[in-house]
């Protein structure tokens, strides 16, 4: 019986050796190459001037005095893997600050919080985060009571890992104004209260959260250059060599400055967020062609069901005594118009709108707005990001408006563990709805939110065709996809959803060489918790190896 990678691998392109072709700059030998749109089983691939000029059986007519040969070995080898939602500079910046994810319980949460404010030098903010308590044995919400102790004078603010709630301390507090008599909760946001008291508990979400993190002092243009560069190393290492990136607008310098540098490794299709898009979209943005790229802009439908600001079309289950039809939040300008005027300008600039969308009605309120300000939404390669709760009825209608979901399969690993509880079994049928999505004929690309979690895409494949939760349980296993479909959401599939297709995505003649050979050997099924990448190369030019 064939593994499954013997059964992915009935795939690459073989065609007749072309006769006197000239000897190529690079050949890969002894491969199993995979790719979608290939339909046979590759073993070579040879490439000149950056592209694929062969991918099929071996063929010496391509191998001279002057090529360079890479003798795979019999492992598995892929197009460059394309993470289609990613925060390339907060990620960046986030390698040299405190990570809580793997905090275990409240004790190592108040450990790691006071280890990491006591290297720090009198007056430095304590930043990092992406914490979450979902795992824990006994899952509770941190206070401000839990840090303030080992955190004294300095200035506290911490992510939650979904980054739709923020921890603080007491001196944050202060320096923000808030106390127990105000301020009161900005519009799309709320200040976490004592209900008894009204003190601040030191949780914001959404808006909110800006009440603290504009005083932050915030890094110089340098500091954040040399973050993006940490980043594209970080993605190089994980098999990624293109992404679609969402900075804020006013940090568009920056990448206009890192398309200055030598040594780009990783293609940035970027879509930033901006408060006003009649104006952002007449911003010339000076990038470097097939390199970064200004693709189109992002706006936030909603928050997240780990915060329970995910906006749904019925009341949460779990919701407190005094909030019993608490179904969400719409963030700023869904429900005056502003997001749809600005996906109207996006349109009349021929520019993609992309959304974050979490909640069934979320969803469903975007997929209207699209339809009303694109006169050719069909085409228009619009995305849903996230894309985590439908209403059933709405599955089909992203194949027929052609709008993309961007969706991110790591997080199934995630709320899996309590997505039942918060909203019910019966509306979990169509969650996180893979399979379903691409039966209806919709494009689902994926993606990680990294550094609201890990970039490494293997973990998000794992979970895309396994179901597997992080407490070692499956959920929603009827929408796993097979190993294919979910190599080809995080490749093809992505090129497609920023208008890249015909030039990255696949293993084929006339594309650029962008592959990864994967440290996976002959007749084994690949581990993807353990599988790495053996050698990263980007227009064939290698940005990372092991050897």
């Amino acid at each position: 019986m064939l593994n499954p990678v013997a059964l992915l691998l009935i795939g690459a392109a073989v065609r007749d050796a072309a006769p006197q072709v000239p000897p190529a700059d690079l050949v890969v030998e002894n491969a199993r190459i995979w790719s979608d749109g290939l339909t046979g089983q590759a073993t070579f691939a040879a490439i000149t001037d950056g592209r694929f000029v062969y991918v099929g059986a071996p063929d010496p007519d391509f191998i001279g005095p002057g090529t360079e040969r890479i003798d795979a070995r019999g492992r598995l080898v892929i197009p460059g893997l394309i993470d289609s939602h990613v925060h390339m500079l907060n990620g960046g910046l986030g390698l040299s600050q405190l990570l809580l994810r793997d905090a275990k319980d409240k004790d190592d949460f108040i450990r790691k919080v006071g280890e990491w404010a006591k290297s720090l030098p009198e007056g430095k903010w304590v930043l990092g985060g992406r914490w979450s308590t979902e795992s824990w044995a006994t899952p509770e919400q941190p206070t401000k009571e839990w840090v303030d102790p080992v955190t004294g004078p300095r200035p506290l603010y911490l992510p939650r890992m979904d980054g739709h709630s923020a921890l603080v301390n007491s001196a944050a507090l202060k320096l923000a104004g808030i106390t127990k008599t105000g301020p009161p909760n900005p519009e799309g946001g709320v200040i976490d209260r004592d209900p008894a008291t009204g003190e601040p508990t030191g949780i914001l979400r959404e808006s909110a959260m800006g009440l603290v993190s504009r005083l932050i002092p915030p890094p110089t243009r340098e500091e954040k250059l040399a973050a993006l560069v940490r980043a594209m190393r970080e993605a190089n290492a994980n098999g990624i060599t293109a992404v679609s990136d969402i900075p804020p607008f006013a940090d568009l310098p920056v990448y206009e400055d890192l398309a200055k540098l030598e040594g780009i490794s990783v293609r940035f299709f970027l879509y930033p967020t901006a408060e006003d898009w009649t104006e952002a979209v007449r911003h010339r943005f000076r990038g470097k062609s097939g390199w970064i790229e200004l693709k189109g802009f992002k706006a936030y439908m909603d928050g997240s069901l780990g915060s329970r600001t995910a906006y749904m079309r019925a009341p949460f289950n779990n919701n407190p005594a005094d909030q019993t039809n608490w179904r969400g939040l719409l963030r700023e300008g869904v429900e005056d118009g502003k997001i749809e005027k600005n996906f109207k300008a996006a349109a009349a600039a021929n520019k993609q709108s992309i959304a974050h969308a979490i909640g069934d009605e979320a969803n469903h309120m975007l997929l209207d707005m699209l339809s009303r300000a694109y006169p050719n939404l069909k085409t228009a390669r619009c995305r849903s990001e996230h894309t985590q709760h439908l209403l059933p009825n709405d599955i089909a209608r992203f194949a027929q408006l052609g709008v993309i979901a961007s969706m991110q399969p790591y997080h199934k690993a995630d709320d899996g563990r309590y997505a039942e509880s918060y909203i019910g079994a019966e509306r979990c049928k169509s969650s996180y709805a893979f399979r379903s999505l691409l039966r209806a004929g919709a494009i689902v690309a994926f993606g990680s939110d990294w550094p609201v979690v890990t970039i490494n895409p293997f973990l998000g494949i794992e979970a895309a065709v396994t179901g597997k939760t992080l407490d070692g349980k499956y959920w929603q296993t009827q929408e796993n996809l097979t190993m294919a479909e979910a190599l080809r959401c995080y490749t093809s599939n992505g090129a497609y959803a920023a208008f890249a297709e015909k030039e990255i995505g696949r293993l084929a003649e006339g594309l650029r060489a962008d592959f990864v050979i994967l440290d996976v050997m002959p007749n084994a099924e690949p581990n993807w918790p353990n599988v790495k990448p053996f050698a990263v190369y980007v227009e064939g030019k290698k940005v990372y190896g092991t050897d």
